[in-house]
């Protein structure tokens, strides 16, 4: 029988307190051994008459003043010989974390069928030195409880506290606030308490809202689903402690339009001041998944977007009134609003600045930001790569792309460093000191994206003139007779590559076709870039000279080559009926969620945001495509009294009531299985098993299991499972 001392993944909830169960003493039965000399001595874990057999897992803390305490294995083919448990292999940190808590594991073997009811370890004491040591664990009848065993030494022991230990962690992440608490021992010695990566990439920091010795909790926000992670928490000493935590459950998301098009007004934004006639349209966005509240389990969109303001000169209008001028407020902030459902995009929706220029002075950004795009990497940590614009001394305004971070969406840090600048980009104009640039660098419009060419590596698309095709025009001028020079500058996009979202690498050639004139005009303006997977081919809309979107598609993303791509094509052009408000688009986005997926668009006769679900055509080419709403609007959004997500509340009259009332709510007819698992993961009662309607369903639970006793005091699980996933809520029952 092998019996690892790793720990298992326990859940816990309830504040755990010591018992025990677990008796530690040297082979003569003492608990001290005095030596002078290096001995290697036995050390035995042995379970108590009550329990009888050892826990699963345990972990065996000591402190000692020499470095020469270790822990050997047996002979492997000795040690599994014997009824006794004894260790036959010690393996090494096999994580970073395990590195950082010093944390090996010793597999234990025996002949034994059951259970041990001791272990042996093979110690070397160093002589002189002075240390103790306890073992601790979990109860395996209850995981909310610490075992601990009494304390044994060598050379009388020493003084001091042992370093924090974690036997186990859970998370509750149904909303914005991230809840995280561990159960292990010393835990008042501990500092601090973190969300971290598996292999190390990333960690989150946690707030600490409750501590004991036993039991800690922290918190923070984050909008983002987590990966299957670790809870460590860390000492003034330096010591680290971690136990693993299962990833978040994917919630249902916005999969459908509940009309043929769904618009974001400008009117939902601030209204202008009295006198003021300036309008705030939404130009320029990028929308990214997350929570969107700390109350409830709401999982949304947030659209992030610049706030460009237009305003009147100074006049008297009509009636006599003085409207004065603004000064230049375009574009200094970028807004964000979170909504649950395209239809209709929420009036109260409250638009408030992500970013801005407020105490940017020298910095990249210290004018304008603009067109930002977030990405999500593996952890907590959302970017949001953006252009900023910067003045000089000279008056020119340079452009260059930086980034800010945020787990929250809503509270971003943004960074001083520069990501991108037109140095960086062998291809790029450097000095455009023609008009209309009139030296003011060219560099902006990034889209950041996964790689999917290459595990690891990330993309950004941007624009810059392209110094390749600069052409001079020489004509003779009619007024002077003189030769007069005009500079043909065109913009192209470009492509960065990076491995760690910090440090990017420009491509030496731009997209060889993006500067090509199209068939509405000689382009020397391309703008808003990006890049998706449609008809398995990979398009790439742009906006040309601030007029139409056009796109090229291609088979490889990261493939320059001007031949590789479609020449441009207008994008009104080729979809289906070539809907009227395609006349006004700028900036598309692209918004993929399973099988649906959206296109959309600032349009600047509505001044709004447009989004439009792209459906099958009746043409069978590559690079035709429709827009529109899809026949039947799939579950997850709808209208009236239409439950827009799978939804599960536990009510009761007070706490100790012995009825429960729990409530689900389900966008359409299916198959539903309601039940309660205790703590330990055992299912101990089954409410429902059947199909339910649409709407709201209501059961009541009189506390009592399968098999009709009552349900004990404590902490249980009451889990809704059905086709659109899972929804699970604590319960706590008090008799």
């Amino acid at each position: 029988m092998r019996r690892p001392s790793l720990l298992l993944l326990l859940t816990f909830l309830l504040l755990p307190q010591a018992a025990t169960a677990i008796q530690l003493h040297w082979a003569d039965g003492s608990t001290d051994i005095t030596t002078s000399s290096n001995t290697q001595a036995l050390l035995v874990v042995q379970a108590d008459s009550v329990e009888m057999t050892l826990p699963n897992s345990w972990r065996l803390q000591w402190t000692a003043d020499s470095l020469g305490v270790q822990f050997s294995a047996f002979d492997p083919n000795g040690a599994c010989l014997v009824d006794t448990a004894k260790v036959d292999s010690i393996i090494p940190p096999q994580t970073p974390a395990d590195s950082a808590a010093n944390l090996m594991t010793a597999t234990f073997c025996s002949s034994g069928a059951q259970s041990a009811a001791s272990a042996y370890y093979l110690v070397d004491v160093p002589g002189g030195g002075h240390g103790k040591l306890k073992v601790v664990a979990l109860n395996r009848a209850d995981t909310t409880q610490v075992i601990e065993s009494n304390e044994v030494t060598f050379n009388g022991g020493i003084g001091g506290d042992y370093a924090p230990v974690v036997l186990g962690a859970s998370s509750i992440h149904q909303s914005l606030q991230l809840s995280v608490s561990v159960v292990g021992a010393d835990l008042n010695g501990a500092s601090s308490l973190n969300v971290t990566a598996q292999d190390g990439s990333w960690s989150l920091p946690l707030l600490i809202t409750a501590r004991g010795d036993s039991a800690m909790t922290g918190v923070a926000s984050v909008a983002a689903l987590l990966p299957a992670c670790e809870a460590s928490v860390g000492s003034s000493g330096g010591s680290i402690s971690a136990a693993p935590l299962e990833a978040d459950q994917t919630p249902d998301v916005i999969k459908g339009l509940g009309g043929c098009s769904a618009q974001y007004w400008e009117t939902i934004l601030s209204p202008p001041p009295y006198l003021h006639g300036y309008t705030i349209q939404p130009k320029d966005f990028s929308f990214t998944f997350g929570f969107v509240d700390s109350t409830t389990h709401r999982y949304g969109l947030y659209l992030f977007y610049i706030r460009h303001n237009y305003w009147y000169d100074e006049f008297y209008d009509q009636y006599g009134n003085h409207h004065l001028p603004q000064p230049d407020l375009n574009e200094q902030n970028i807004g964000h609003v979170k909504v649950l459902n395209f239809d209709p995009w929420q009036s109260s929706a409250t638009d408030t600045a992500a970013i801005s220029t407020v105490n940017r002075t020298n910095k990249f950004d210290a004018l304008h930001v603009w067109a930002p795009t977030i990405v999500h990497p593996a952890g907590p940590t959302f970017h949001m790569f953006y252009t900023g614009v910067r003045a000089d001394q000279s008056g020119r305004q340079n452009q260059s792309i930086g980034v800010a971070i945020s787990t929250s969406l809503d509270s971003w840090a943004q960074q001083d460093s520069v990501q991108l600048s037109v140095a960086d980009i062998p291809w790029a104009l450097k000095n455009p000191r023609w008009y209309p640039y009139n030296g003011s660098k060219q560099l902006r419009d990034p889209f950041v994206m996964e790689d999917p060419t290459h595990a690891g590596q990330w993309l950004m698309y941007f624009v810059s003139l392209d110094s390749l095709s600069m052409t001079f025009t020489v004509k003779t001028d009619t007024t002077t007779g003189l030769p007069d020079t005009t500079a043909n500058m065109r913009m192209a996009v470009g492509l960065a590559k990076s491995t760690d979202l910090r440090h990017w690498t420009a491509l030496p050639k731009p997209f060889g076709g993006t500067e090509k004139p199209t068939s509405m005009s000689g382009a020397a303006v391309v703008e808003s870039p990006h890049v998706f997977r449609h008809n398995n081919r990979w398009w790439m809309p742009y906006t040309v000279d601030q007029d139409q979107v056009f796109f090229e598609t291609g088979s490889d993303p990261t493939d320059t080559t001007a031949s590789k791509w479609t020449s441009p094509i207008w994008l009104r052009g080729v979809a289906q009926n070539r809907p009227e408000p395609l006349h006004y688009w700028h900036a598309t986005e692209h918004l993929g969620s399973g099988a649906y997926e959206y296109l959309a668009a600032f349009n600047d006769n509505a001044s709004s945001i447009d989004i439009m679900g792209i459906l099958a055509t009746d043409s069978a080419a590559i690079d035709s495509f429709a827009l529109g709403c899809p026949a039947n609007p799939p579950a997850g959004v709808g209208n009236g009294d239409t439950p827009l997500d799978v939804r599960l509340v536990v009510t009761r009259a007070s706490l100790g009531a012995s009825e429960i009332r729990l409530r689900m709510e389900l966008p359409t007819r299916m198959p539903v299985r309601l039940s309660v698992y205790d703590i330990a993961g055992r299912r101990r009662a089954m409410l429902v098993d059947r199909d339910l309607p649409h709407g709201i369903t209501t059961v009541k639970w009189d506390e009592r299991g399968d098999s009709g006793e009552r349900l004990a005091s404590g902490v249980y699980f009451v889990r809704l499972t059905c086709a659109k996933g899972a929804r699970v809520s604590k319960l706590v029952m008090l008799h």
